[in-house]
């Protein structure tokens, strides 16, 4: 009994040893890109009207 637990111990280390990780956990992940952000549409300004100018009446000339 003595002669076998020397060579069970290595059994408990072997168990208690962290698996290693996985390949893909490893390697680097490529980063996702940003969701493209929508651009705001700039306000529509509102075009002022023309100001109607008074078209000046003849002045009548003396005949």
């Amino acid at each position: 009994m003595i002669s076998f637990i020397p060579t069970f111990i290595p059994t408990i280390q072997n168990i208690q040893t962290p698996k290693p990780l996985p390949i893909n956990a490893s390697m680097p992940q490529p980063v996702p890109a940003p969701p493209p952000q929508p651009v705001p549409a700039p306000a529509p300004q509102p075009v002022p009207a023309p100001i109607p100018q008074p078209v000046p009446a003849p002045i009548p000339q003396p005949l």
